[in-house]
């Protein structure tokens, strides 16, 4: 058991892990489509915003629609997009006399898409929900829905369409001894994982597609990673946020799970609660439809955790940042077999080299790659980034945000051997 002790105020902290905002759906029928569009409508809470060309019209279902509150800051909002199909026939529905007149009802879905914490009532946009969260957004949606209409019924009807799983942090607060734009720099050298590929933007002044500028995004089929300056991202999007001061020096690294994503991992987690059910419950739950839902499983604080340590490990690795001169002495100071020790001192020459991971490997092939992939899990083992701090910074060592966020929230940790032993050497390394 190791100690650490700190004047920090934890209640108060904003770094956090857990999730920011998620979708979720409900199955509909052509009758209960037509009523939720003049439910809407009669709503004078809310407005009714048309995708594409659409004009606005009571009577006529557009090809599909937002609907937001005229309040700011309630927390969430619904989206219906009908596909063109699924219009025509609900608008050719209206004449009974029409040759293409379907008369069985085609389901459809409401989506809404909720942030947890302000529709609970707390007005932050800088640390993340958490299951504690769930439970007040849960009740306070039904009431709003309620209110609307009876066809949205209840959030534990709905299932997942997308999660954002998110760890918010702050370098300044969690004493990284670096600012949030220094920080980005480091990540944005890290490594991309098979699927992904970095997204980019056009830019109207060079007419080139380039990187974001203080957002590193890798994008796959399923899911999109960020790691993102909170304060860039809140100043354009939401300029009159009341947190925007405070999010100045916030970095946010986001996992947005697209459906297909939702989809694989809830078929996984019901397959789990369907082997926990007695033969008794799944009659029950068969004779009468009911099907395992795991909403709150997906939005539970051990999924999050797991997801987000999952990636981060993935992408920004699992080690500290040292210069590249301090990299070097930790490895040394491990006394491996020459062979490895040259191997890895050979990664972070690479990375230095080529200013980052994904370009390495970029320019690797065959017995080198491996030899370079095998190197970056040898480096993780010793906690080691391979991307390393310029000497201009006049920085000897920025930890890991995960190992500083776990030092900062924990009074009492127990830690595996090879960490004690990392800690004990970064001791040694800081003080000489």
């Amino acid at each position: 058991m190791m100690y650490y002790s700190n004047d920090l105020d934890r209640s108060r902290i904003l770094s956090s892990i857990g999730f920011h905002t998620f979708t979720i759906f409900l199955r509909l029928t052509e009758t209960e489509a037509r009523q939720l569009y003049r439910d809407f409508w009669n709503c004078s809470a809310v407005k009714v915003v048309p995708l594409g060309k659409d004009k606005l019209d009571p009577n006529v279902l557009p090809k599909g629609y937002i609907v937001k509150y005229r309040k700011k800051g309630v927390g969430v909002s619904w989206y219906i997009r009908f596909s063109s199909d699924v219009a025509e026939h609900m608008r050719m529905s209206t004449n009974a006399s029409s040759s293409n007149y379907m008369k069985e009802p085609t389901p459809y879905s409401v989506r809404a898409t909720i942030n947890p914490k302000i529709l609970g009532g707390v007005i932050d946009y800088l640390t993340a929900a958490n299951a504690d969260s769930l439970d007040q957004a849960e009740e306070n949606y039904n009431v709003k829905a309620a209110d609307i209409s009876p066809i949205l019924g209840k959030f534990e009807q709905y299932f997942l369409n997308r999660i954002d799983y998110c760890f918010n942090f702050d370098p300044l607060e969690l004493n990284m001894g670096c600012f949030a734009d220094q920080l980005l720099t480091l990540i944005k050298q890290g490594y991309i994982p098979k699927y992904f590929t970095l997204a980019t933007k056009f830019c109207e002044k060079s007419k080139r597609w380039k990187p974001y500028k203080d957002d590193f995004r890798l994008k796959s089929k399923s899911m999109t990673i960020s790691c993102y300056w909170k304060y860039a991202q809140l100043n354009e999007d939401f300029p009159d946020c009341t947190d925007l001061e405070r999010s100045r020096n916030v970095i946010r690294f986001e996992i947005k799970c697209e459906y297909s994503k939702v989809y694989a991992m809830s078929k996984n987690i019901k397959d789990i609660l369907r082997g926990e059910l007695s033969l008794q419950e799944m009659a029950d739950n068969f004779t009468h439809g009911i099907d395992v839902n795991p909403i709150k499983n997906l939005l539970s604080d051990t999924f999050a955790l797991d997801m987000v340590y999952k990636y981060f490990y993935k992408v920004i690795r699992r080690g500290d940042y040292f210069t590249y001169d301090g990299a070097r002495l930790i490895v040394r100071s491990h006394n491996f077999r020459r062979d490895k020790e040259d191997r890895l001192l050979k990664a972070l020459e690479w990375v230095k080299d080529n200013r980052g991971i994904a370009n390495t490997i970029s320019k690797l092939t065959g017995r080198e790659l491996r030899n370079f992939k095998r190197s970056l899990r040898e480096l993780d083992e010793i906690f080691v980034n391979p991307v390393t701090i310029p000497r201009r910074w006049n920085t000897k060592h920025i930890p890991n945000p995960l190992r500083a966020y776990e030092d900062c929230i924990f009074e009492e940790q127990i830690l595996p051997i090879p960490e004690i032993l990392f800690r004990e050497r970064l001791e040694k390394y800081l003080s000489s």
